[in-house]
């Protein structure tokens, strides 16, 4: 019996028990396109659903995939935007994002919810059964809500007790033919236990047999304990999108020494994705994304299927030695690539990447105050016990250096620090710029602090300006166009970044919508609106230090 045949038969088993892909509706009225799977690897994040593609369009009818209630409502300027959350009977959780509207059931529970509390972002969760849905029934249509960047249907399946998101393709039939991509694989030192090192990586080529191999006779590497990382991707049609691969297995010498498979990733181990892969920057103009075949001293306990020595390869020897990787996708399509490698050098030790100020055992909290800087860093925040360096300069330069870069960090750590004299005045104001990203203080008395998701080089300023609003709508246009059904507010910050907001229409509170993405708080006419005489708009925003700035506009009807 084929490894490919096994799997299949393991999916259908899988399905039958869990009675789902046989009966999902599919949840969008559009073309079954699929532009994003599940486990594909974002910027900070996997991706925990699929997208279903709309055609570039917004107002696809979105559909319940079975029986079922509404168990939660979010609304939001970022993440999944305008979302529905609907359990089912057989204790799953499926979840609809970027919406732009809700059906006439929903709708007017999310608009009184957001009147009550006068705020646009809001989160419901209706009582069970209260808001019933049929399979199949439309639930709201598809838009671009949220941080998307285009018009899709982000959609889930989730276990409905861990809200753990699972990969949907294994509850939906989708035909699949197009086996695995590999474009490349890699080699890590992993002789420093602080952290693995990347060491070479090699282009493949397909060969007659639809097997890989390495484009050269063979790898000859300087180091004894090594770790496999591979590049690669997967499609549902030849010229589909390129999404990620479902499983991947490595053998060493024939023996099974790491598997993964990408079906059920926990929104606490999101971040994972950073010690998950690599952007390599091989040369100035050549970058590629490696997924690492082996495991640090602390990872997710349920992403990984199999692994010996957390898939550490110890070479004992200065012989050839036989690696293989089997690529297979939800569909139980397979891609293979062996080739032959050694060593010339048995190297066991790796050398310090840099002259630590102090070492972090990744196991236990840390807590330093040194060099007029205080960190403090979790337990379980690091992938590997590391060295520190650091350097605080910010009475000189406004500058703060903590290292190494590459170490990842699974939770928020803080640093702080006594406000130097010159900066006394606006302490409240003092923001801590990390690339880009820009982090507002938490004061206590005479010091900041910050919390922070990486390392590296960490800049102060100053943010004393108020958010800039502007309005394009004149009253010239506005009387030009008679059926305008919206009026938008251009608002935005230099530093901070927006916290919150209030838009008014003649002296009442109204629903202003948030595309923080776009910068755009819009206002849409509705059955409310005054039908004449003058509208005065007022937007009050703030930013996330404390500035403040209130905006006037009135037009006539």
């Amino acid at each position: 019996m084929s490894l490919k045949f096994k799997i299949a038969v393991i999916i259908l088993v899988f399905l039958h028990l869990h009675g789902g892909s046989q009966t999902y509706a599919w949840p969008v009225d559009s073309p079954r396109v699929i532009t994003g799977n599940y486990g594909e690897i974002r910027p900070g994040h996997f991706h925990t659903g699929l997208d279903f593609s709309t055609n570039g369009k917004i107002n696809y009818a979105v559909y319940s995939i079975e029986e079922g209630y509404v168990s939660r409502i979010k609304v939001s300027s970022v993440g999944y935007g305008r979302s529905v959350y609907v359990t089912h009977k057989d204790g799953k959780v499926s979840v609809y994002g970027h919406l732009n509207s809700f059906n006439s059931n929903i709708a007017p529970v999310v608009k009184n919810e957001q009147y009550a509390k006068r705020n646009y972002e809001i989160e419901i969760f209706p009582k069970p059964f209260s808001i019933k849905v049929k399979k199949h029934e439309y639930v709201g249509l598809s838009g671009n809500s949220g941080a998307s960047t285009g018009p899709h249907l982000h959609f889930e399946i989730r276990d409905g007790q861990t809200e753990v998101p699972l990969n949907p393709l294994e509850y939906f039939s989708i035909q699949d033919t197009v086996d695995p991509t590999i474009t490349e694989v890699g080699f890590y030192n992993l002789a420093d236990t602080s952290s693995p090192h990347y060491l070479a990586s090699y282009k493949v080529e397909l060969k007659k047999n639809k097997t890989y191999a390495v484009k050269k006779d063979s790898v000859i590497l300087n180091q004894g304990i090594l770790g496999f990382a591979f590049s690669g991707f997967d499609q549902f049609t030849p010229k589909g999108n390129t999404n990620n691969i479902f499983s991947a297995k490595v053998y060493f010498d024939d023996r099974l020494i790491y598997s993964h498979t990408l079906d059920n990733i926990d929104f606490a181990d999101q971040r994972f994705v950073n010690e998950f892969s690599e952007l390599v920057e091989k040369t100035k103009t050549e970058k590629v994304l490696f997924q690492k075949c082996f495991v640090p001293t602390l990872h997710p306990l349920n992403f990984y299927d199999q692994y010996k020595n957390k898939g550490r390869i110890l070479l004992t020897d200065t012989n050839f030695h036989k690696l293989k990787l089997s690529a297979i996708d939800e569909n139980a399509n397979e891609r293979v690539i062996e080739f032959y490698f050694k060593t010339r050098k048995l190297n066991y030790y790796g050398k310090p990447s840099i002259n630590s100020d102090v070492y972090v055992d990744c196991r236990k909290d840390f807590m330093i105050a040194k060099k007029k800087l205080q960190i403090y860093i979790p337990a379980n925040t690091f992938y590997y016990s590391t060295g520190l360096i650091f350097e605080n300069t910010i009475e000189s330069t406004g500058k703060i250096i903590i290292l190494p870069t590459d170490a990842n960090l699974r939770t928020t750590s803080i640093i702080g620090f006594e406000v130097p004299p010159k900066y006394m005045r606006n302490k409240s104001k003092l923001v801590l710029k990390s690339g880009s990203n820009v982090l507002p203080p938490i004061v206590n008395h005479d010091s900041v602090f910050y919390s922070v998701k990486n390392l590296g080089w960490f800049l102060l300023d100053q943010d004393t300006i108020a958010p800039q609003i502007k309005t394009q709508m004149t009253q010239l246009l506005f009387k030009k166009n008679k059926k305008t059904e919206s009026v938008s507010f251009r608002v935005t910050d230099e530093l901070s970044g927006i916290k919150k907001y209030n838009l008014f229409l003649n002296d009442k509170w109204v629903i202003g919508e948030y595309d923080a993405k776009n910068d755009l708080i819009t206002y849409f006419f509705d059955e409310d609106s005054p039908k004449t005489g003058d509208l005065n708009f007022k937007l009050e925003a703030e930013d996330r230090v404390g500035n403040k700035n209130d905006f006037f506009r009135t037009l006539k009807r």
